[in-house]
């Protein structure tokens, strides 16, 4: 017996000899990133056994391409060393700068995003630490590959039986732990490449869905009720807007002096306990436009939308956007604007270009819109970058009031400039919301301006990081501001909606039910409508669960009592 297994040691110990560098880099590569997440969520146990078994299979993998040919082993491995190494990379940045594993959210991102984001995304994280960091790695990589350190040691025999005996012993009693204790995790996917697969999968369903959606027609909506008579409704689209940000939220910068007044005068209902369904913006808009949300049993491409809704009720539609007018896979803002009567652009562009202009590069579209109208009733939505990454981007150089000295928070000092940059885009985008609402105001009509950004943004808030992701949830990444504007006009004659705004203002609410309270707003209705979704209607349930990522809001993430999975 004993000489079997000596036998046994022997023959995994030139097993690994001969294929070394790949069963070391093909670990690394598949389990590097899932190994750290769950030392980062105090999950070490779970981790040594998920690692024995991966350990275990990739040893068996290496075993049967030793069967084979050496040619023929050889370009397998380094095929499967490809496949494996892209979404590993993929992952691993995103575990650095996200404490998440590739999911949904990211890879919709991915498709969703253009090449000038993408390239300030880039910027945005890789610095020379970062840089230092890849060139280290791919180093490594490199030299277990080709040098195979492993052959240099002068183990006699009996060391490396010892070596491949403790290897086995561990892989084996581990990997039998994990089937035991822990076999939940086989049950999701358990390398980079699948993640990334099975995420991909779903991104492109939704991308047919999203075909199909835009040539759907409109004939099949009907209204159970229709008395809108409100003649401008206003909705402002924000981008990546965290209100904790806002001094019109408590912030203590003073980059809201606009919305401050207005506010002052008691122009403005400010809500001040309002969360986002998501933190990116297709899986946001695919809610705030549509009856679908969180508890939702069906696609949200399978509810009717506002547009369609407001089309149908006798309003002219317009999309006025400052972010791309086509994409390379398509996104849900572009189907709301060719549902549209009309839609404009602030420049022509697709995916592939974006010349960065600022938001105020739609006050020409809203003039043009607002002298070319030819009906009494118009319902606008203005699509702004907001405070999207790079945040430098987003504001005009006599927009920079605040600099890293301004910036309290004990973070680094390029930390602190980067939060600044951040709140001077805010800055101006009050300047940008509040000039939009002018607009409005010099007409003097019945007008209502809603501003509702998609989602939030952390900016190295509480020692975390700058941007946004839907795999690791963060309340600042769905806390956001919404703010009602109603003309004098629309105050005179709509004095019980503008009361019941007024009074909704502490209410807590998630913005998947937002077109149930443009609905009741604007006296619209369709078969869809809940009046318990709608902040300003008496039956609103105020006690609805708010879930985001899985996790109750208020039970787990506000408080930061967020349960491991």
């Amino acid at each position: 017996m004993k000489e079997k297994l000596s036998k046994f040691a022997d023959g995994g110990a030139e097993l690994l000899s001969r294929h070394g560098g790949f069963y070391l880099c093909f670990f690394l590569f598949n389990c590097l990133t899932m190994c750290l997440h769950m030392v980062s969520k105090n999950k070490t146990d779970v981790m040594l056994c998920y690692a024995a078994g991966m350990l275990l299979a990739e040893l068996v993998i290496v075993w049967l391409l030793d069967k084979l040919p050496h040619k023929a082993s050889k370009i397998i491995e380094y095929i499967l060393l490809l496949v494996a190494a892209v979404p590993f990379f993929i992952e691993a940045f995103v575990l650095y700068n996200y404490g998440a594993l590739i999911g949904i959210g990211v890879v919709a991102s991915m498709l969703e995003t253009n090449t000038k984001e993408a390239v300030e995304f880039v910027t945005m994280y890789a610095g020379p630490q970062e840089v230092i960091g890849l060139i280290v790695l791919i180093a490594l990589i490199v030299w277990l590959l080709v040098k195979k350190p492993w052959r240099r040691l002068e183990l006699n025999q009996v060391g490396k039986r010892v070596l491949m005996s403790c290897l086995l012993v561990y892989t084996l009693i581990f990997s039998v732990r994990l089937g035991a204790e822990y076999v939940e995790v086989l049950y999701d996917p358990v390398v980079p490449v699948q993640r990334l697969a099975m995420s991909m999968s779903t991104a492109i369903d939704n991308i047919k869905a999203y075909r199909e959606l835009s040539e759907k027609l409109d004939s099949d909506i009907e209204l159970t009720e229709n008395k809108g008579k409100i003649k401008n409704v206003v909705f402002i689209l924000g981008e990546s807007t965290n209100r904790n940000h806002m001094h019109l939220y408590g912030y203590y910068l003073p980059n809201t002096p606009n919305l401050d007044e207005l506010l002052a005068k008691g122009e403005i209902s400010v809500f001040r306990d309002v969360v986002s369904p998501h933190s990116t913006t297709i899986a946001v808009l695919s809610k705030v436009f549509t009856f679908c949300h969180n508890e939702s049993d069906k696609p949200w491409y399978e509810y009717h939308n506002l547009i369609d809704i407001m089309n149908s009720a006798g309003y002219k539609t317009y999309w006025l956007s400052n972010q791309e007018s086509s994409g390379i896979w398509g996104n849900v803002a572009q189907i709301y604007a060719n549902h549209s009567k009309v839609h404009a652009f602030t420049r022509i562009r697709d995916s592939r270009e974006d010349d960065g202009l600022e938001d105020e590069a739609l006050f020409p579209l809203v003039d043009d819109a607002i002298e070319r109208r030819d009906t009494d009733k118009n319902f606008y939505v203005v699509h702004l970058m907001g405070g999207h990454g790079l945040y430098y981007n987003r504001f005009p150089y006599i927009f920079s009031k605040f600099s890293k000295d301004d910036i309290t928070l004990p973070v680094s000092d390029d930390k602190k400039e980067v939060i600044a940059q951040y709140d001077n885009a805010l800055y101006y985008n009050d300047y940008v919301v509040s000039g939009i609402i002018d607009k409005f105001r010099n007409l003097d009509e019945d007008t209502i301006v809603i501003y509702l950004p998609d989602h939030g943004e952390a900016v190295y808030d509480e020692g975390g990081f700058a941007g946004h992701i839907e795999e690791n949830p963060s309340r600042h990444m769905i806390e956001v501001p919404f703010i009602i504007w109603g003309s004098d006009k629309f105050k005179q004659l709509h004095p019980e909606k503008w009361q019941a705004i007024q009074q909704a203002v502490n209410l807590p609410y998630m913005s998947d039910d937002m077109i149930h309270t443009v609905l009741d707003i604007v006296d619209i209705h369709t078969s869809d409508y809940e009046p318990e979704r709608s902040l300003i209607n008496r039956a609103y349930n105020n006690l609805r669960p708010r879930i985001f990522d899985d996790k109750d809001y208020d039970k787990e993430i506000l408080t930061g009592l967020v349960q491991e999975d």
